[in-house]
């Protein structure tokens, strides 16, 4: 599974480069890749980056319920962006837009981590 990371400004971005999440073993391998990538990080805020992203399996979904947790144990703070309406669609249904953080896109992620204050 293509990958794209960049660091900058003390962020992880994770770029996934495919526009269908389907196939097992390349879900598989992407998570696998995703899961390095966080551990291997010193960067404590990351951004998966779903822009291309037009088509997700379910078994996507609970492979970045995992994700979300390991992320939790490196006490790294985890945002998707990029996340098209059909899919978003899917995340209100499973209630998945309550357990991660959100962004329209990755500028708007970076923003929302540079936030301080009550209401952030």
């Amino acid at each position: 599974m293509p990958i794209q990371t960049t660091s900058k400004d003390g962020i992880l971005t994770i770029h996934i480069l495919d526009d269908r999440l389907v196939e097992p073993v390349v879900l598989e391998r992407l998570f696998e890749d995703l899961n390095t990538e966080v551990n291997k990080s010193t960067e404590d805020r990351v951004i998966i980056d779903f822009s291309p992203v037009l088509f997700m399996a379910s078994s996507a979904l609970s492979k970045l319920v995992q994700l979300n947790k390991k992320s939790k144990e490196y006490n790294a703070k985890l945002k998707l962006s990029g996340i098209c309406p059909e899919i978003m669609e899917v995340f209100k249904i499973t209630k998945l837009n309550k357990v991660f953080d959100i962004a329209a896109n990755e500028d708007a992620a970076r923003k929302a981590f540079n936030k301080t204050g009550l209401f952030r």
